[in-house]
């Protein structure tokens, strides 16, 4: 299948691991190239631009605070300068506020905020004025299942950010630009210490339909085929790879 992404421009947020990287290198072998950047973890970036760069795309990265509108729209603007063009926004950074409502510390909920809703925001805001000029674009949201299953912290962010994937969806699907979001569950991935995932979040193989855990190619396959010529008339939409474990 062609997907229609050679000689096109991805930007994913937060693509120095786990979905980001698997992403990175998928679109890459799509021949897409690539915009990548990290708020600090700039050498497991150059490693994601390392493993990319095998598939002969270009590979562009920076440190960016996705939650500083200043940095992105720096960012943004070095990258149509590199490219002349962005044509995908995979929005992969995250942060998990995690505790029931009287539980959560607030300084925690406020970086999960800036970095579950304020920061697809923003990208969103700065990649779409190009995206418009060329009547083409596809912006992909992260949501996970934690909105479906209910989670005072990281369930109403994520339920907060479907809410702007859809509104991005309602607004620009003129332009031929569609909103998309991508919801994981029991997934294997490496976790930030303290951000670990548990049973009641759907680590593991649990009694799921798909009695395993998924894979982040698995995932990044679906994230691929959104940003494809082929799913043009797909948006506003909330694509779950969990295994089955929760139906939407």
């Amino acid at each position: 299948m062609d997907t229609g992404l050679k000689g096109k421009t991805v930007l994913i947020t937060g693509a120095t691991r786990n979905h980001g990287r698997a992403s990175a290198i998928a679109f890459a072998e799509e021949g897409a190239n690539l915009l990548l950047c990290t708020r600090s973890s700039m050498d497991m970036l150059e490693e994601t631009a390392r493993l990319a760069s095998k598939s002969g795309v270009r590979v562009v990265t920076g440190a960016c605070d996705v939650t500083d509108e200043t940095q992105v729209d720096a960012f943004v603007q070095m990258g149509l300068t590199e490219f002349g063009h962005i044509d995908v926004l995979v929005n992969n950074a995250a942060w998990r506020a995690r505790g029931d409502l009287l539980s959560i510390d607030e300084d925690l909920w406020q970086a999960a905020l800036g970095v579950n809703l304020h920061a697809p925001f923003l990208t969103s805001k700065a990649v779409l004025p190009n995206m418009v000029r060329n009547n083409w674009g596809r912006i992909i949201n992260y949501s996970g299942i934690a909105p479906f299953r209910g989670a005072s912290g990281q369930g109403t962010l994520k339920m907060a950010a479907e809410g702007l994937t859809r509104a991005i969806a309602q607004e620009y699907g003129r332009y031929n630009i569609t909103a998309n979001c991508i919801g994981p569950g029991s997934i294997a991935v490496a976790r930030t210490p303290g951000q670990e995932t548990g049973p009641d979040e759907g680590h593991g193989p649990l009694n799921i339909p798909v009695p395993r855990q998924g894979t982040v190619e698995e995932c990044s396959a679906a994230v691929v085929f959104l940003a494809s010529e082929q799913a043009s008339y797909i948006t506003g939409q909330n694509y779950l790879v969990n295994g089955g474990a929760y139906f939407h």
